[in-house]
């Protein structure tokens, strides 16, 4: 994924600031209709870890619900633009809504995701909702809730209790943006190079929208 940018063929805006947050410890979100857009939630800034907010809720690692609202700017066209948003790192599990639509998941927190929302995009009053969880488990990077080694000192001494020496922070911790492109842009840009005898060889591959690849060598 290229990272977005503005230029006169792309339009990126941030969409990191104050949002809406509202934890949900008894899992009560979804009946609730949380995915929809909800209220009673604390002003959070994103990106950063909620950890690090709120001190009374400093340990607490479960489902946990943001939400923001935002307008299109001023000259994009979702008829002949593609519009995409993207989440630089959420940790741990993210579902996404987009005005009550789902929009989808994504799992870990050390690589970026993005959505086409063309489809889904109002010209005002849009409502982006994301569900966050980030509890220990042995089947994640890295893996908690696993028995500590004892030759490791900080074993029995950390908390929560996990076999690394970090405290796992969750949130969106990155910046969310939306950029809008053309329908036919180039999605990925990719170049090889290698050495054959006395010559250098160069690949480059260009992948655009919709699957579409080209590749090129000097």
């Amino acid at each position: 994924m290229l990272y977005p940018q503005t230029n006169p063929f792309r339009q990126c805006v941030d969409l990191s600031g104050f949002w809406d947050l509202r934890f949900d410890p008894e899992g009560q979100g979804f009946q609730a209709g949380w995915a929809g857009g909800f209220a009673g939630g604390r002003p959070a800034a994103v990106p950063a870890s909620w950890n690090d907010q709120f001190e009374d809720w400093r340990d607490y690692l479960g489902n946990t619900w943001y939400q923001t609202r935002f307008d299109l700017p001023w000259g994009w066209d979702v008829s002949r633009q593609r519009l995409v948003v993207r989440f630089n790192s959420v940790n741990y599990m993210a579902e996404i809504w987009l005005n009550g639509v789902r929009l989808g998941q994504h799992e870990g927190g050390h690589l970026p995701f993005e959505f086409d929302v063309t489809p889904h995009v109002k010209r005002e009053g849009n409502v982006l909702v994301v569900r966050v969880e980030g509890e220990l488990a042995p089947d994640r990077v890295p893996p908690g809730n696993v028995p500590p080694d004892p030759r490791h000192t900080f074993a029995t001494q950390s908390y929560p209790p996990t076999t690394f020496d970090f405290f796992p922070f969750c949130g969106i911790q990155r910046p969310v943006l939306l950029y809008a492109t053309s329908q036919q842009a180039i999605a990925d840009l990719t170049v090889t190079s290698e050495i054959a005898g006395r010559d250098g060889r160069v690949r480059v591959r260009l992948n655009r929208v919709g699957g579409d690849a080209v590749t090129a060598r000097f």
